[in-house]
């Protein structure tokens, strides 16, 4: 097997033979994070030459541009990942551990339930969009991830116990590699019902609407835009407002962490301090 040498070669054999960037949900994430340091040293960049000093000035180069710390970080994930595989397949020497920057914690944005209610109406009413409506208090009632969501099935569903298994096969794995069983909100039972009834156990509930998720995404920013809210609330807002309703609620940190398919508690943790109507309750009950 021949060495590489330059960036653009590391980045393209990383692509083609790394599992999750061929075939998982993080190509797209990765192709952008890769590409932002492509953008900055090219793809002939010498492979040897990436090191602690490349990557800080690169760094103070998007740090200019705009870039957060966080994602900072994920460019030089991404960076690491390419590096390390290559390293791992004897194809370049073994690559520095390049530091991470600290990031701020970040205020978690969320809807309320009001604010969703009025994006199921805009979606019908204005937008005429009846399937859009249907997805969005879906995902805000249900805390899925976009693509969960687009590859949920007729079978997927149990209709004795009125719950979603989410995960567990081949061809639908959750960010988290795990399995998650999500009780049905009665907001959305009749709708589901109406879609399962209409549709073979195999058929995605959601996806035949939805092929192409930035569509979806677009014609959501419409409606976004008319309630209005800012630009940092997207579709996957949906799923911080299911997180941060349970925090709330009083309902266990636990529960919320496996609801939401998290792989750490301190992703959870999160949602609990996102509004102070808890804090406000437990001083309350003393």
């Amino acid at each position: 097997m021949t060495t590489i040498e330059v960036w653009g070669d590391a980045l393209d054999y990383t692509l083609s033979t790394r599992h999750s960037w061929r075939h998982g949900n993080g190509r797209k994430t990765a192709i952008i994070n890769a590409g932002h340091f492509t953008s900055a040293v090219g793809l002939s960049f010498p492979v040897r030459e990436i090191d602690h000093g490349l990557i800080a000035q690169v760094s103070i180069s998007l740090e200019e541009s705009g870039k957060s710390d966080a994602t900072i970080n994920r460019i030089v994930s991404a960076v690491s990942t390419v590096l390390n595989h290559c390293a791992y397949d004897g194809l370049i020497p073994a690559p520095p551990k390049f530091r991470r920057r600290k990031e701020s914690e970040g205020r978690v944005l969320y809807y309320t339930k009001d604010e969703v209610n009025q994006l199921y109406d805009i979606a019908i009413n204005v937008l005429q969009r009846d399937d859009l409506a249907d997805i969005t208090r879906f995902a805000a009632y249900h805390g899925l991830r976009q693509g969960e969501i687009l590859k949920l099935r007729n079978k997927d569903i149990d209709w004795s116990s009125k719950r979603i298994t989410v995960g567990g096969e081949a061809d639908v794995v959750t960010k988290a590699g795990n399995v998650r069983v999500i009780p049905i909100h009665a907001s959305c039972l009749n709708m589901l019902e109406q879609r399962c009834s209409q549709s073979s156990a195999s058929t995605c509930i959601f996806g035949d609407e939805w092929r192409d998720k930035d569509q979806l995404l677009r014609v959501f920013r419409k409606a976004n835009n008319l309630l209005p809210k800012p630009d940092g609330y997207v579709f996957h807002t949906l799923r911080h407002s299911y997180a941060t309703w349970l925090a709330n609620a009083g309902v266990p940190v636990r529960s919320i962490m496996y609801l939401m398919g998290h792989k750490r508690i301190e992703t959870t943790l999160r949602y609990a301090k996102a509004t102070d109507s808890a804090l406000a309750q437990a001083m309350e009950s003393i």
